[in-house]
């Protein structure tokens, strides 16, 4: 762990004139296995001017002046540095924020495109959810679902591989610990809302106490066909939102909003299956 993140991340001092310069190697490695082991500053004899690295300021300073500089670490996008950026803090509050940036990560445009190759969606367009981030209550709620899950530690590792690698692999890894990228179909006049706010069970329909899902875009584009009359023979043009959802029941529904996050809007091109970026 100590090694991936010593032989990945960078690690700069930014100076007086707001400018952010690289430490060598063997500053790097001297800051980053001293926090790893959690220590709250380290210095070292044997780097030039024996200066000192406060860790919980994240300030370097010297024993023969005043003057401090910011640290900055800057840790690359892989399921391993980021293990190992969350053992050098040791904190919940990193374990989560790492755990927000691998959602934000899986919702981008990029990953999703990938991720739908795997579930041979047609030629579309994507949408990623405009709201989607810290503050914005479904996201908010949802990342705490995940948290207080009691496969809690297999959610994070999955979902930190998947943002890594959005492949049918990282795909199935992810169902494989209860949670599943799916489809939902419903009116376009509604959809940006749903992305906004996510699906609110006051909406549901009478009777109901659930929200359905479909595991299949096919599945769910039956209920948006239905509810904007279009043809049956043409999809072009079709629209359908994706969600990820955790611990669906067997017929892909949910009656837990907080379980449900929805991830961006989907207008299908034609029916082919050609891969769209």
């Amino acid at each position: 762990m100590t090694s991936e993140l010593t032989s990945s991340a960078y690690v700069y001092h930014r100076r007086k004139d707001g400018a952010l310069r690289h430490y060598d190697r063997k500053t790097t490695k001297v800051i980053l296995v001293a926090a790893v082991r959690g220590e709250t500053s380290v210095s070292s004899r044997e780097l030039l001017g024996s200066p000192v690295f406060n860790l919980e300021t994240m300030k370097e300073g010297s024993w023969s002046s005043t003057e401090e500089e910011d640290i900055v670490v800057e840790v690359p996008w892989s399921a391993e540095s980021l293990r190992a950026a969350e053992a050098l803090s040791g904190k919940p509050s990193i374990r989560r924020k790492i755990l927000e940036m691998a959602i934000c990560r899986i919702s981008e445009q990029q990953s999703l495109s990938k991720i739908l190759d795997s579930k041979k969606v047609p030629e579309r367009t994507i949408r990623p959810n405009p709201y989607l981030g810290r503050c914005h209550q479904p996201f908010d709620t949802f990342v705490s679902s995940l948290e207080n899950d009691t496969s809690g530690q297999r959610l994070y590792d999955a979902a930190l591989q998947l943002a890594s690698d959005p492949t049918d692999s990282g795909v199935r890894l992810l169902e494989q610990n209860g949670l599943f990228i799916v489809f939902h179909g419903t009116s376009y006049s509604v959809m940006d809302n749903i992305l906004k706010t996510g699906l609110l069970p006051e909406f549901r329909q009478e009777g109901r106490t659930e929200d359905w899902f479909g595991p299949t875009y096919e599945t769910s584009l039956k209920y948006t066909r239905s509810r904007n009359q279009l043809s049956r023979s043409d999809i072009s043009g079709c629209k359908l939102l994706l969600f990820m959802v955790l611990h669906p029941t067997g017929g892909m529904t949910s009656s837990v909003s907080g379980n449900q996050l929805p991830l961006a809007e989907l207008t299908l091109l034609s029916s082919s299956n050609r891969r769209r970026v």
